[in-house]
């Protein structure tokens, strides 16, 4: 207990006033006050599971992941009957890559409790997480039958879809982005397209996600327009001269501008479920193109060839996706590894990432192009002016594949579900080939084989 300074006595909050109070703070976004608040309580009672695994989720809030793992297992001793406390553990569990133990633990919560979908949902994105997207299918799939409007269920079903190249299903799963949330809603009169003709009408497709994104589906544009009338594109202002110098598009109009009535729209996104079934359909040739004033700018700047490899990189995608981290790795792993004779590095890298190339050793013998580049079309130039592309997963790997251009992705253990598990290669950027970890985290592996591979080269190149 506790003497106020008027001389009144305040007794302790019991624990179930303080998991009251915390579950309040939680649904603020004050998971700091909120865990300040349980660990007094665990204070006075620190064999109280509650208190214990509540405290494990303010920890995971605040993404201290380990602190949450002490206090799931402290948990589990004290209850180990409790389903929540178990599928909780799983989580995080999943976040350090413990992802076996991770299984374990849910599937002890579904044993306590079969008929919950949240612990159904919860080790399918674990078993996706390590991998086994056949599994995880079911696990979300049950979660589906348990509870058919769980969206984020339907949505990580159909990535697992995506992962296993079964894109038939995949899609309808996709679609649901649109009515989750995960995709801004917009306030449109005009009906969804199904991808049927629509010759006299005005069809709209709007932009969603990233650069990337808009890449990878900029490759349906001309199968769109030959279907019928006016085509209208929102698209990123980055990519419009780009997307501009196709000719395809009637209108195009930068994302957040006004957008014009239309009697149709689709989301760009949404375009490979309306004509790619399995991986023989999908639209693989070169689809993008350099116009011709970009090219002679490019052409002019790098000047004459001087007889070495032109190799393009790229470290890292944009910094505010929040899994960039997995995917970006420090510049000086590509000096160290590419920096090599026969061989000048240029660096095709936008945004704060570029700082690192004022902190190689020697100046570093990287090119920096950043100061050239203002938009895609720039970028496109050149890549096509390059032997080779080698780089992180980010837009410039979709761009480069679109051009035709030899690139290399090098990849962490969790890739991109388009880059297709175990692969060497990529059925919708035939230039592109993958450089794969042997195990998570084996990034020096990754590294080294693609160094191998860039100094073999230049070995041809000198013969």
């Amino acid at each position: 207990m506790s003497v106020s300074a008027a001389g009144t006595i305040t007794l302790p909050l019991s624990s179930s006033e303080t998991l009251r109070r915390a579950t309040a703070l939680h649904d603020q976004g004050k998971y700091a006050e909120a865990e300040v608040l349980i660990s007094g309580a665990l204070a006075r009672d620190p064999g109280n599971a509650d208190l214990l695994n509540a405290r494990g989720v303010m920890f995971a809030q605040m993404e201290r992941h380990l602190d949450a793992l002490w206090c799931y297992r402290d948990a589990v001793a004290a209850n180990p009957r409790g389903p929540g406390i178990w599928t909780n553990l799983g989580n995080a569990l999943t976040k350090l890559k413990y992802l076996e133990s991770a299984v374990n633990a849910h599937r002890r919560a579904i044993e306590l409790a079969p008929n919950d979908v949240l612990l159904h949902h919860n080790l399918g994105t674990s078993l996706a997480e390590a991998g086994n997207h056949g599994e995880a299918v079911m696990a979300f799939s049950r979660a589906l039958e348990l509870n058919p409007e769980f969206h984020k269920a339907r949505w990580d079903r159909g990535r697992s879809y995506l992962y296993l190249a079964n894109y038939r299903q995949a899609w309808p799963d996709y679609e649901v982005r649109l009515i989750s949330g995960q995709v801004p809603v917009r306030n449109l009169a005009s009906t969804k397209w199904d991808g049927q003709p629509y010759a006299g009408r005005r069809l709209l497709l709007l932009c969603e996600q990233g650069f990337g994104d808009t890449l990878w589906a900029a490759r349906y544009l001309s199968r769109v327009k030959a279907l019928g009338g006016e085509l209208i594109v929102e698209c990123q202002r980055e990519l419009i001269p780009l997307l501009a110098d196709l000719g395809i598009a009637d209108r195009l109009i930068p994302w957040g501008e006004p957008l014009p009535e239309a009697d149709l729209h689709a989301h760009l996104c949404s375009l490979p479920g309306l004509f790619t079934q399995d991986l023989a359909s999908i639209p693989a040739q070169p689809y993008l193109r350099v116009p011709a004033d970009r090219r002679s700018k490019a052409a002019q700047i790098l000047g004459p060839r001087d007889g070495r490899l032109r190799v393009g990189v790229v470290w890292s995608g944009n910094t505010s996706f929040k899994r960039n981290h997995e995917r970006a790795q420090p510049l000086m792993r590509f000096f160290q590894a590419f920096a090599l004779p026969g061989v000048q590095l240029y660096s095709l890298q936008k945004g704060t990432p570029e700082k690192a190339l004022s902190e190689l050793p020697r100046g570093g013998p990287i090119i920096d192009l950043a100061p050239h580049l203002g938009d895609f079309a720039d970028t496109a130039a050149f890549v096509e002016q390059m032997d080779l592309v080698i780089m992180t997963d980010s837009a410039v790997a979709h761009l480069t594949g679109a051009l035709g251009k030899e690139v290399w992705v090098l990849l962490g253990d969790v890739a991109h579900w388009l880059w297709l598990p175990g692969r060497a290669d990529c059925p919708w950027y035939p230039t592109m080939r993958l450089f794969r970890p042997r195990a998570e985290g084996d990034w020096d592996h990754v590294f080294d084989r693609a160094s191998l591979e860039l100094t073999q080269r230049t070995r041809i190149l000198e013969m």
